[in-house]
């Protein structure tokens, strides 16, 4: 499975950009974020956590914009590079487009790094609710907040609000997952209410507002996302999970060669990497092939025939890419460790044995096929699994898109009680109609 950085980058200029000194300073000023965040305790911590994430994220903003203009310059013909551009910090030619190309691609990647630091704010804010980031990640992505009509406002809101009441207001688009409303107040009581921030009041959009009206009911538990249709639905069945093994496997690739395999779980095998510590052990030619074998190897250690028969997902390149997927920043490793896998400076591929998956689902009571060839031609915007289970008399079933098969690998969620969740929603006390977005109970337990 390739993933979208080699998709969009030749072999050596991945190199190019990994080690780019911007790249590598963000790295280190993320293992410091996200060890600030795990120890904040109180209102006051997460607001001065947030006014320095913030000034991180803008600086990056103000710098895209910068490289945008040089690059809109040089696309121009006969264009040149304007007076007051930025250096570059790669060394390459400054003339030539292709260099600031590479430039715009090195910064887009830390400006999602720190969104993605601002998703485990949201998530830490909201006590690890999963149906709360789900919820406000339906709307599409705002953007980049430099420019914007309304940040004035929005900040003057955030600092009026914590200097006259001591409240802490959490700023959506320091965030990839958080797209509906501006703001979200958090009350001493416990309570959260989310606030759309207008220059000009008679501007407002009806729209909008529905949309504010109908989270609130969907976190009060009355309601549907539109136009998703997804209805979050709270069960009794605990989040269990194996990113303890994960956590194992990803120290020991960093602490021996750079590479690493194990299985975690019956039928789920992980292979980790951890590109410093592999360039001191390998030539960059030998390093890909020893990967595919450990690979190779972890697949027929879990019952995996046919590489044409094969569950895979990476970490690879995705930081703030799936808003509802919790953020590296949040998994119980340490904070270098967390830092590296968004900054892609470590990776890991996870792979499950697709016929472990049936059975277990037929274990719970729930028949089960796969829509889908699991090879390079699976399309991944459409269901990949049908399940099927009877209760009473009546048969329920349903499909299950792909990102419910995510949650259950990168997650790394025990698979019998993701089963029993499956079942659970095919018992028929889900309303008719309804598509449910199934959510553990305890699940904050789980992460950082």
């Amino acid at each position: 499975m390739r993933n979208s950085l080699m998709d969009r980058a030749p072999g050596n200029q991945i190199d190019v950009i990994l080690t780019h000194p911007h790249h590598q300073q963000t790295l280190r000023t993320m293992i410091e974020l996200i060890a600030d965040l795990r120890r904040c305790q109180l209102a006051a911590d997460l607001y001065e956590f947030q006014e320095r994430l913030f000034r991180l994220v803008l600086d990056v903003e103000r710098r895209r914009s910068e490289i945008s203009r040089v690059v809109k310059r040089l696309k121009k013909p006969g264009g040149t590079v304007p007076r007051g551009a930025p250096d570059l910090g790669t060394g390459l030619d400054p003339s030539d487009l292709d260099s600031w190309l590479l430039e715009d691609e090195v910064f887009e990647r830390i400006w999602r790094q720190l969104k993605s630091i601002g998703d485990a704010l949201a998530w830490r804010a909201f006590g690890y609710d999963r149906r709360v980031i789900v919820a406000l990640s339906r709307n599409a992505s705002p953007g980049l907040m430099q420019g914007k009509e309304g940040l004035a406002k929005e900040r003057e809101f955030i600092q009026t609000a914590w200097r006259d009441n001591g409240q802490f207001v959490l700023h959506h688009d320091l965030t990839a997952a958080l797209r509906v409303g501006d703001l979200s107040v958090f009350y001493d009581d416990g309570s959260v209410l989310l606030h759309e921030v207008k220059t000009n009041s008679n501007r407002r959009i009806k729209r909008q507002d529905q949309i504010l009206i109908d989270t609130s009911m969907v976190l009060a538990d009355k309601a549907t996302l539109l136009p998703s249709g997804f209805t979050p639905v709270r069960t009794r069945i605990p989040f269990v999970t194996n990113l303890r093994g994960l956590g194992e496997v990803l120290g020991l690739a960093h602490e021996r060669t750079g590479i690493q395999a194990g299985v975690v779980s019956p039928g789920r095998a992980v292979v980790a990497a951890s590109q410093y510590t592999a360039a001191h052990h390998y030539r960059e030619d030998t390093f890909g092939d020893r990967f595919s074998i450990e690979l190779g190897r972890s697949r027929r250690k879990i019952g995996i025939r046919s590489p044409e028969h094969t569950l895979s997902l990476t970490s690879l390149d995705s930081a703030a890419r799936w808003p509802t997927r919790p953020p590296w920043a949040i998994y119980p490793v340490a904070p270098e460790v967390a830092a590296s896998l968004i900054a892609d400076a470590m990776f890991f591929f996870v792979c499950m044995s697709p016929d472990v998956i049936i059975n277990r689902l037929a274990d719970a009571g729930v028949q089960a096929d796969w829509i889908q060839p699991l090879d390079d031609s699976a399309d991944w915007s459409k269901p990949l699994l049908r399940v099927a289970a009877t209760s009473g008399n009546q048969l329920w079933f349903t499909s299950l898109n792909p990102e419910a098969i995510a949650s259950l690998m990168l997650e790394f969620i025990d698979l019998r009680a993701w089963c029993r969740q499956v079942a659970l929603m095919l018992t028929g006390d889900v309303p008719t109609g309804t598509r449910p977005w199934p959510c553990f109970t305890d699940e904050y337990k789980a992460w950082a």
